[in-house]
């Protein structure tokens, strides 16, 4: 009995002790406690700031084999049908590895900007959304910042979509007396620069397109290789294809020596007649009033006018037609609206005409002055 006694006792005690456990644990001023005795991850709630439509930066042509890693991530296929759902994954923390909860915006490139297509819930970290894929286009998630979370975005993700993306080279030859210096510029059908690798050829009259070298563009999507040519020598840059764009060969570009070309010139008066004009062609743009320019796309043939060299004659025909020179010549940073009035690039008395063309994402401003007599010097014919 004595026995027995003792031990019920000792069962009493254990209960007891228990109850006092369990009370001590459930304290509110104690920290909370986890299954395996640490602390709960802290989660970061993040105000809603909806991503600015910003101008898109450069693209890589091919994804990196080992991206840096950013708070931002966004997961999707890299391929899907033309018109399926995809569905695009999210994955978010602070830079010391907090999760966070709150909304980032999915962003696809339209033109060469950075346009929200729709929000991504995220909460403790991970979100996902279902769109719509209609063609082949480049993602990104993105958050405009608040206090908590600072502004930030993930890395590209291509989709591709039936087709790879499409993008456009253009090739400019400049002769001098060490050689030829070619000038690759390399963007999306929108404008946005392209990073990555294509190779230089040449030829010249009668020969086959022969490889010369291969170059890597920079952020701006443009770099420069040397060749050399002893008399009037054709260019070009390839791409062969890849994950995300299709094979492009740039037009040609004519390393011009002391040839003289011609440029027929009609008249535009709105952005759609510059875009209907013919292959080599330019335009009289007759909005602008504070100079007289000569317009066209780089990619119907015109990228050459970037790269005649400064000394050397052009000869318009139709509008102004005559014999000009080349006295100077200016990149402008970016395209169309960002450029500002017109009257920031014109020539004022120092020339006659304007030539305008695009270089990549960038502008070229190649100024002409009218030659009295209208006729090539010696030594320099006309072809």
């Amino acid at each position: 009995m004595k026995y027995r006694v003792t031990a019920v006792a000792g069962v009493l005690a254990l209960l007891v002790a228990a109850v006092f456990a369990i009370l001590g644990a459930t304290n509110g001023d104690d920290t909370t406690a986890s299954d395996d005795g640490g602390s709960d991850a802290t989660i970061v709630q993040a105000a809603a700031s909806p991503a600015p439509e910003q101008v898109a930066g450069a693209i890589a042509a091919e994804p990196p084999a080992a991206p840096d890693e950013l708070p931002l991530v966004l997961t999707a296929p890299t391929e899907a049908r033309p018109g399926s759902t995809v569905t695009f994954g999210a994955s978010w923390i602070t830079p010391s590895g907090e999760a966070v909860s709150g909304e980032v915006d999915l962003q696809r490139i339209e033109g060469n900007s950075w346009a929200t297509v729709t929000t991504v819930p995220v909460e403790n970290g991970t979100g996902e959304v279902e769109v719509q894929v209609q063609t082949s286009g480049i993602y990104r998630l993105a958050y405009g910042g608040g206090p908590e979370v600072e502004a930030v975005a993930s890395h590209e993700v291509v989709i591709t979509a039936g087709s790879p993306l499409v993008s456009r080279v253009t090739a400019t030859a400049e002769k001098s007396d060490d050689g030829v210096s070619v000038t690759a510029a390399w963007t999306t059908e929108g404008g946005v620069p392209i990073v990555g690798e294509i190779g230089l050829e040449q030829a010249a009259d009668g020969e086959e397109w022969a490889p010369v070298s291969a170059i890597t563009t920079t952020a701006e999507g443009t770099a420069t290789a040397q060749a050399t040519a002893e008399h009037t020598t054709r260019f070009r840059f390839s791409y062969a294809g890849g994950s995300r764009f299709s094979a492009v060969v740039s037009e040609e570009a004519i390393a011009l020596g002391d040839d003289v070309r011609t440029i027929p010139v009609e008249t535009c008066d709105d952005d759609v007649d510059i875009d209907n004009l013919g292959n080599g062609v330019g335009c009289h743009y007759t909005p602008v009033e504070s100079g007289t320019f000569v317009v066209a796309h780089d990619y119907l043939g015109n990228s050459w006018w970037n790269s005649i060299p400064h000394g050397t004659f052009v000869q318009l025909e139709g509008e102004f037609t005559g014999l000009y020179e080349v006295v100077d010549r200016v990149i402008a940073q970016g395209r169309g609206s960002a450029l500002g009035s017109a009257s920031n690039w014109t020539c004022g008395d120092e020339c006659d005409i304007v030539l305008q063309t695009c270089q990549g994402s960038n502008t070229g401003f190649t100024w002409l002055r009218k030659v009295e007599g209208e006729a090539p010097p010696e030594g320099q014919p006309q072809t």
